[in-house]
């Protein structure tokens, strides 16, 4: 039997071996045996963050930017349950957490005592593992060893994603500074290499012959410069038009869709059969665009291949026909010899694509100051390179409306799209060594619910935040849902008067704010430059901001129904 000073030491002995070095603590006391020992045993890099919710966060973000496991650790009762948010956001996301929760004894929990819930299995519907080690338990160090290697096999592989360990500590709880080496055994689970079978390829190549119009459409993706190289292999078969968003991370100087809502708006179902895929194509996790989400719902008759390492069994479409397990590259590299076909389905993509263009790029010219007219701005003057976060509701649909520098990477909260903890990710992004800066660009709401990312947190020198404050839920008033409820506002909008900048008291911080067009080309290469943390507020017109960004896509509709009309550039 193993004794309880033993049963941590071993535990976290593990996670050295196995390379796990981020720890973030919450602080507590039931964790501080926990605690002790990863301060004793000295190899890892510890941080303390006081609220777990934003700690959940930060983890995220370190893990993003090194896809390797970060730790969690708290204490016992509700202090738990604020890691909910961010382990969902991993999981739909594939990200690796270890949750590191430590527990009353198994038989004081439902007895009245203070900070004790039921902790087993209390994310069971949003992680790929959890374990249980209770104080009755047997601890044979072989089995003990073998449990942990077993959850921790989750954290890597072909679906990682968050594990929770649940960890019962008795009293004393301050009596384990002095680490020994527990001499754990680790086990290394093996990873499959997996390339496309002969059956499976008899089967994708008679769908693929009989297929006149091919559709590859990449979801949220991290950067990955051997896809990248496929796809612009792929794009050179004139049958094949690939569509894509910035949080796909599509790079390279190939033809395809990379504004998805400014093609798509407004296609009836007539005009859609057109450019409806007979084969479609997926990679990656969440698309952003509801409008191609909407038009391929609606739509019958194609076959659909989900491709990746991660894939799950979502029928996003209503046409799923294969989920084929296999990095997309790999999968791309498997089938580059089926051949092509004549018809040009890009030229008519193509010319939506440059009909689209033209209309964004007069209306803009003579658009009022607006949230639309700041994205404008800068989408030609953000510095490169650059790692950019982008928040979610508003902020990342109208980044999606015009061109970024290719030089920048993108990241987003897209797992369940929550406005919550998008700070904290990024800063815990930002927190590990980067050659390249990160700023993270958001809404008023998004920032002001995360400030306790700045709370007892390092501040990386080279992090920034753009808010566009169009005070309070600028996207409720051009969703036609809650236009027409009785109850958007205050319930719904969240309307408010308030300068994000008045919430930050952290005298690291350099606050810059503008509140029109000419200010902001005044303001932002200072902004730029400032060789530390700053944020910078965009204040834009609440009640205008809607009506603009309706008379743009009212003008893509107009366009594109009538090409031929008479290009102006006026913004009415």
């Amino acid at each position: 039997m193993i004794s309880n000073k033993e049963v941590v030491q071993r535990l976290l002995e593990i996670f050295s071996h196995k390379g796990i070095e981020q720890v973030i603590v919450s602080p507590g006391s039931r964790n501080a045996p926990l605690v002790q020992t990863f301060k004793g045993m000295g190899n890892f890099e510890m941080y303390s963050v006081p609220d777990e919710r934003t700690a959940g966060f930060l983890a995220l973000g370190m893990a993003m930017r090194l896809r390797r496991p970060v730790v969690l650790t708290c204490t016992s009762g509700s202090a738990l349950l604020n890691y909910g948010p961010a382990i969902a956001e991993a999981y739909y996301q594939n990200i690796p957490l270890i949750v590191l929760s430590a527990d009353r004894p198994a038989y004081l929990i439902d007895q009245g005592h203070g900070q004790s819930i039921r902790q087993n299995e209390v994310f069971r519907n949003y992680i790929k593992a959890s374990l249980d080690i209770e104080e009755t338990s047997s601890r044979e160090a072989w089995y003990f060893d073998s449990k942990i290697n077993e959850v921790l096999a989750h954290t890597s592989g072909e679906d990682e994603g968050p594990v929770h360990i649940n960890l019962h500590l008795e009293e004393p709880l301050y009596e384990f500074v002095k680490a020994k080496p527990a001499r754990a055994r680790t086990i290394n689970y093996p990873i499959f290499e997996k390339s496309l079978q002969t059956g499976t390829m008899t089967r994708l190549r008679k769908v693929w012959t009989d297929s006149q119009k091919v559709m590859i459409l990449v979801g949220q993706h991290p950067p990955r410069h051997r896809l990248n190289a496929w796809l612009k292999h792929m794009s050179t078969q004139k049958n094949i038009v690939i569509l894509s968003e910035h949080t796909s991370n599509v790079k390279g100087d190939f033809f395809r869709v990379n504004h998805i809502d400014r093609c798509i708006f407004p296609l009836n179902q007539a005009e859609w059969e057109r450019y409806q895929p007979d084969l479609l194509i997926t990679f990656g996790k969440e698309i952003v665009s509801k409008k191609i989400k909407n038009v391929l719902l609606r739509s019958t008759g194609f076959d659909h291949w989900h491709v990746g390492k991660n894939v799950d069994h979502r029928d996003t479409f209503g046409a799923l026909t294969e989920i084929l397990r296999i990095p997309p590259d790999r999968f791309l590299e498997g089938i580059r010899e089926f051949g092509t076909k004549k018809p040009d389905y890009q030229n008519i993509w193509k010319m939506r694509v440059e009909n689209a263009e033209n209309i964004h790029r007069h209306y803009i010219a003579g658009a009022q100051w607006s949230d639309l007219k700041a994205w404008h701005f800068l989408s030609r003057h953000v510095p490169t390179p650059l790692v950019f976060h982008l928040g979610n509701s508003a902020t990342v649909r109208y980044s999606l409306l015009f061109d970024l520098p290719q030089e920048i990477d993108f990241y987003s909260n897209r797992g369940v799209s929550g406005i919550e903890g998008c700070t904290s990710t990024s800063l815990g992004f930002a927190l590990q060594e980067n050659e390249v800066p990160v700023w993270l660009v958001c809404g008023d709401l998004t920032f002001l619910y995360d400030l306790n990312a700045f709370w007892q947190t390092p501040i990386p020198k080279s992090y920034k935040i753009i808010v566009l404050n169009n005070r309070g839920g600028g996207i409720f008033r051009f969703i036609e849902g809650p236009l027409q409820s009785s109850v958007a506002d205050p319930f719904l909008e969240t309307p408010h008067q308030e300068s994000v900048l008045t919430a930050i008291r952290n005298p690291e911080i350099e606050c810059f704010s503008v509140n029109n067009y000419t200010e902001l080309q005044e303001i932002f290469p200072k902004f730029a430059k400032t060789p530390r943390m700053a944020v910078l507020e965009i204040n834009t017109p609440r009640m205008q901001n809607d009506q603009i960004l309706k008379a743009y896509f009212e003008k893509l509709k107009t366009k594109h129904e009538n090409p031929d009309l008479e290009k102006d550039s006026s913004a009415q």
